[in-house]
């Protein structure tokens, strides 16, 4: 069974604290969340969660199409289930009830759907136990609350395939989550022994008077938990072996630290103990409440992943300055990447390596991105809000400082990928719900409509076969190609191809010289060109077969591959970006769900340069010439052309 369509809809099934919380998360990653929960007051108490989440989540950063409004709610659990692409159950934790329950989800979810469980107590070959599909049944546990801690712990029965864990890995990291595979069941899983392990140390220090309550919290929370935030205990070894690193540590401190190990102490679990903690811990909290205590520790959570998102991919040295050096050894090439769910443009080597930070706080929901070479510019577009009219193209240098507006809110609705045109200066772009083709000089200057789609419709427009997306041009052929993608999954999605300019007399609304290359497609989003080869490239984000894909076609000839879509790469997670390096025969593509690849043309040789990371759209390829001197405009070398 394969479990690799597309995630769009998310079942919540329990909707109480830890219930409550996964929805909030899956909405503000922008599905649609129906939820189910016979307790009364459940849909009011479930709604009420969500608002009081959701300014957390803002901060975090909303994704593509998040909404509260997304939510529905039933009573009906099986009505819940029917059209569910992933379920998350949340209901208690008692084994009689996990197994009717399973057993009764099971009937009700479609067979290629993903049932995670957040159970922290009862292990996945238990809830297997009377399923009739018990290869989807998993765990997908959860650190509380899961809206804003990224750990979830995912681990399989014994039925339970490796493929339907590997897609459960690869869904809870596209959606911002710190996935980690437990290769064997255990009660507790990892996160509630670790804690229950240090817990023992400190209720059996406090018993034996060693210290109050409030020292031993303040033992953990201002040393090792300071740590811990950064790093793990094992990596927090390797600093600790000095020059010599985690060897140096393992062959001269280990042996201490295994000899304290048989004199870590076992508390007397008895009611002077509890009463004691108790005692200790209503002095520490003081006045604040519960939930005051909770926002608190929210607050400073947020503060603490942040700081965490940024560290991990944060430059020391700006990306013009790393080509220049040649750092890593691919100094002279870059790809720059749109990470929709950080809100960031990023850089790597195109071997995957040297991962950085060009600009982030983007929070337009960026889509398209293209090189200036001769400027040393980054362009990239903002989608908006596809109701506000609000879409704008922005551009920067490549350290992403100079920051400015090229195309501002109101000059198109929801400017999607774009492609530039240096030899005419231009940018050019599709406008979706505009149901436009445009572009604009570099500078910013003479924003036209080349093509207009709506045939009489208002903007924004609701008919998806009418959405332009993929953008590409041939300069010197004078000619433009985009793609029009239809309805998901509909096998509405088209290729266009017309004149660069509008034939004389004619409008973007009446031209003639509009020609359908290809029909029929799944998704088609993002086009490149090979015009030496006379090929057209594409992803599409659609289905299988045809969909979640890299193609390539022949423009003209005479012969029968001529027109013919020649799938190159497949089981992609939502393809979108395209870019190709045809100097050295290879292209670089990324998909929804995270992940960047490179391959050759004709697709071979596929390798993942990011898996998981995010929800990812547009890509472009760069290569740098490494000169002295410095352009006028740009402090870093300038790019080759």
């Amino acid at each position: 069974m394969s479990f690799d369509k597309p995630i769009r809809r998310i079942a919540i099934v329990g909707t109480g604290v830890i219930g409550a919380s996964w929805a909030a998360q899956y909405l503000a990653r922008g599905f649609d969340v129906i939820a189910t929960d016979p307790a009364p007051n459940a849909e009011e108490n479930l709604r009420k969660y969500i608002d009081e989440a959701w300014p957390a989540l803002t901060k975090i950063g909303l994704s593509q199409g998040a909404s509260r409004d997304r939510l529905s709610f039933t009573t009906n659990m099986k009505e819940a289930l029917s059209q569910a692409d992933f379920v998350q159950e949340n209901g208690p934790e008692r084994v009689d009830f996990k197994i009717k329950l399973f057993a009764d989800m099971d009937d009700a979810t479609p067979v290629d759907s993903i049932i995670a469980s957040s159970s922290s107590g009862i292990t996945p070959s238990v809830m297997q136990t009377n399923a009739k599909h018990p290869e989807r049944i998993l765990i997908g546990h959860p650190f509380n609350p899961p809206h804003i801690i990224p750990l979830v712990e995912v681990v399989g029965g014994t039925k339970t395939s490796p493929e339907a864990i590997q897609r459960a890995i690869e869904f809870y990291a596209s959606i911002g989550k710190k996935p980690i595979k437990l290769n064997k069941e255990l009660p507790g899983h990892v996160g509630n022994r670790l804690q229950i392990a240090l817990y023992k140390e400190v209720m059996y220090l406090i018993q034996q008077g060693i210290l109050s309550v409030s020292d031993a919290d303040d033992a953990v929370s201002y040393g090792p938990g300071l740590r811990w935030g950064v790093m793990g205990p094992s990596l927090q070894w390797h600093l600790g072996g000095g020059p010599g690193g985690i060897k140096h540590f393992m062959e001269h401190l280990m042996p201490n630290m295994a000899a304290a190990i048989p004199g870590l102490g076992t508390p007397d679990v008895n009611d002077e103990l509890k009463q004691k903690i108790v005692d200790g811990v209503l002095q520490i909290a003081g006045n604040r409440s519960v939930d005051q205590l909770a926002q608190a520790e929210n607050e400073e959570l947020l503060a603490l992943i942040n700081i965490r998102a940024k560290k991990e991919t944060a430059p020391t040295t700006s990306v013009a300055e790393t080509t220049a050096s040649g750092s890593n050894g691919s100094g002279t090439e870059r790809l720059f990447f749109l990470d929709v769910s950080g809100g960031r443009i990023e850089s790597l080597n195109t071997d995957g390596s040297d991962r950085r930070v060009i600009l982030d706080g983007l929070k337009r929901i960026p889509d398209g991105i293209g090189i200036d070479e001769q400027a040393g510019h980054i362009y990239w577009t903002n989608m908006g809000n596809p109701k506000a009219d609000d879409g704008s193209i922005e551009r920067a240098d490549l350290d992403g400082r100079n920051r400015i507006t090229i195309v501002p809110q109101g000059a198109t609705f929801t400017p999607k990928q774009l492609t530039l045109d240096r030899k005419g200066r231009k940018v050019y772009w599709c406008d979706r719900e505009g149901m436009r083709v445009m572009r604009v000089n570099f500078d910013g200057s003479q924003i036209e409509t080349l093509v207009d789609t709506s045939k009489g419709d208002q903007r924004p427009g609701r008919d998806e076969t009418k959405w332009c997306v993929g953008i590409a041009v041939d300069h010197d052929g004078g000619k433009i190609y985009w793609t029009q993608k239809g309805a998901d999954n509909a096998g509405e999605g088209c290729i266009f191809r017309a004149n660069l300019e509008i034939p004389k007399g004619e409008t973007p609304t009446n031209r003639t010289d509009i020609e359908v290359l290809f029909n029929g497609l799944p998704e088609p989003i993002d086009l490149e060109l090979d015009l030496n080869q006379q090929m057209i490239y594409w992803t599409d984000r659609g289905n299988p077969p045809q969909g979640n894909t890299v193609s390539r076609a022949r423009l003209k000839g005479d012969s029968s591959d001529a027109n013919r879509q020649e799938i190159l790469v497949s089981d992609l997670m939502e393809g979108i970006g395209l870019a190709l390096d045809l100097k050295h025969g290879r292209m670089f593509f990324s998909d929804l769900a995270g992940s960047v690849y490179s391959a050759k043309l004709d697709g071979s040789e596929k390798k993942a340069l990011l898996m998981a990371q995010g929800n990812l759209t547009g890509v472009a390829y760069a290569e740098f010439a490494q000169t002295k001197a410095v352009a006028a405009r740009n402090d870093g070398p300038r790019l080759i052309s």
